[in-house]
């Protein structure tokens, strides 16, 4: 038989099980006064229909507390620690705990940890909907994705505005007195990032070439060897700006060790606004993203898809924008 893509509810399972729905709680939560057969019954019904136990519910049967997983995918970047801690502590807040799952690079292994912690949580968190193979792990897991696109209607979604923030930078270099603007993106399929920097200078009219554009890998080390294929591939360039603050803070350290002055000779921008920024000399000028904030909005929709709201409810549709934070290199 082939089922509905909704969300199965315990009132489904009752009703395949011919049961009460007092009577699937009780089996599912292994309480008495329900028999081994009839037991059995829910048990196959349940999972007949995929039915995943709204785990909020069971804490107030169980008198457990709720669970939320944030899934990033690589701890070794600082913007997800920074992420957790902020989301740690706003749950906290609610008496909520937080299940770190960092997905890492192989994408099997990825798959089970996945699978694993959404079978702990009640609801998950994280920069997920670029992974189509792990969203059918999800489907009946509440799930808030960030950086997701506005129109989603499977799940509850922050969107990420860039361009307030990437505007405000180029802004502020072209002040400066820069007007031979690079970047370096992480991927060779251009960011949005780089699309909204490749607007911006248009609109500006400022100078633009492919020699203008680099690829690295988001690392300090590929940050620092960015920072030298750049004087050689785009010598006439005054400024950068990187897809985020490990790589602008590799550059750093590039451009140190090549004696360019930062930001006399040289302005570097990042993005993310991370705290490693303000550990580096010159300080990292960036285009922020307020992480209390976000980590804010992510419960705020967890609590409202526990308490039943549902895609694609807009209130489940939320922007967060980012803004530029100046300091020494640029």
């Amino acid at each position: 038989m082939v089922r509905s893509t909704k969300s199965v509810t315990i009132n489904d399972v009752a009703r395949e099980a011919g049961v009460s729905r007092q009577t699937v709680t009780r089996a599912l939560n292994n309480m008495p006064e329900v028999s081994a057969a009839t037991r059995e019954r829910v048990i196959a019904a349940a999972s007949a229909l995929n039915y995943r136990p709204n785990r909020a519910a069971q804490g107030l049967v169980r008198g457990r507390e709720t669970t939320v997983g944030l899934v990033v995918s690589d701890l070794r970047n600082p913007y997800y620690p920074e992420l957790a801690s902020q989301l740690t502590r706003k749950a906290g807040l609610r008496g909520w705990s937080v299940v770190l799952c960092d997905l890492g690079d192989d994408p099997d292994d990825a798959h089970h940890r996945l699978e694993a912690v959404s079978q702990r949580v009640d609801a998950m968190v994280g920069h997920l909907l670029a992974a189509t193979e792990w969203r059918g792990t999800l489907v009946n897991t509440p799930t808030v994705v960030l950086d997701g696109p506005s129109d989603s209607e499977k799940y509850a979604v922050i969107a990420i505005d860039y361009e307030p923030g990437i505007r405000a930078a180029i802004d502020h270099l072209m002040a400066g007195g820069h007007s031979h603007i690079a970047m370096v993106d992480a991927g060779r399929t251009p960011s949005i990032r780089r699309q909204i920097y490749r607007r911006v200078l248009r609109e500006n009219g400022l100078h633009w070439s492919p020699d203008s554009e680099l690829v690295a890998p988001d690392t300090h080390d590929g940050g620092v060897r960015a920072a030298a294929r750049l004087r050689e591939q785009d010598p006439e360039a005054d400024a950068v700006l990187a897809f985020n603050d490990v790589l602008a803070v590799g550059m750093l350290k590039g451009f140190a060790h090549a004696k360019v002055n930062v930001p006399h000779d040289f302005a570097v921008v990042g993005i993310d606004g991370l705290d490693i920024g303000t550990l580096v000399t010159p300080e990292l000028t960036s285009v922020a993203i307020d992480k209390a904030k976000l980590a804010d909005t992510a419960i705020e929709l967890v609590e409202a898809l526990l308490d039943g709201a549902a895609p694609p409810d807009e209130r489940l549709h939320r922007t967060v924008t980012h803004t530029l934070v100046v300091r020494e290199s640029a």
